[in-house]
């Protein structure tokens, strides 16, 4: 067998060598999906953790486009969760607020239905939520919502937007275990945009999605 004939076959054992390695290394994980929603999708992230996998994905709220200031109790995001193998905790959320000045949110409050799971606290540009404690059981699917106050001091033409900006700012537990999103940050949400308060004459019709303020 000369050189070259010997280098050929040489290159075909590591690349058969190869392939089988990486084929071995192709498992079946599982999944945990958290979903910022209301919304139609437009992100996706697959995590590997040991043999789970998780898929975030973030979406866009059509059905709320306008914001009154002064108005109360604003569905802002809605964050869904889907379990396989393992059931989860959620202990903390954290979003970063674009568009307007974070404090002139009156109020952010996280809600599992009607029940309020953890006040947000504002501070420094974020809306952050802390001792959530969210959980839900294997092979099962649920879902959290952000409701915001906002406050008077919201300007006509900002938007408010709320983002996930970091694995670290999606504190879940799955199989008992504290882990880390890795993939497809930042994400990013639907901005709500502000409208000045008008006087609601006789025949004239609220735009689409706007939320007159309660009285």
């Amino acid at each position: 067998m000369n050189t070259e004939k010997i280098i050929k076959f040489y290159f075909l054992f590591v690349m058969i060598v190869c392939s089988t390695v990486a084929v071995g290394a192709d498992r079946n994980t599982q999944t945990f999906m958290a979903t910022v929603l209301g919304y139609n999708p437009v992100q996706h992230s697959v995590v590997e953790i040991d043999d789970r996998k998780i898929d975030l994905d973030i979406s866009k709220n059509n059905d709320l486009l306008y914001v009154v200031p002064g108005t109360t109790n604003v569905n802002i995001s809605k964050i869904s969760f889907k379990t396989y193998d393992d059931g989860l905790t959620v202990n903390g959320l954290k979003f970063k607020v674009f568009g307007v000045i974070a404090e002139n949110i009156d109020k952010a409050v996280l809600k599992d239905g009607e029940d309020v799971l953890a006040e947000g606290r504002v501070e420094n540009g974020y809306i952050s939520f802390a001792n959530v404690g969210y959980k839900l059981d294997k092979n099962s699917e649920g879902f959290v919502t952000v409701e915001i106050d906002a406050g008077k001091n919201l300007r006509a033409g900002e938007r408010i937007r709320l983002d996930i900006e970091d694995s670290k700012d999606v504190y879940v537990m799955v199989g008992g275990e504290i882990f880390e999103l890795k993939n497809s940050f930042p994400l990013k949400g639907k901005p709500l945009s502000v409208v000045a308060l008008r006087k609601w004459e006789p025949g004239y019709t609220m735009p689409k999605g706007a939320v007159k303020v309660k009285k």
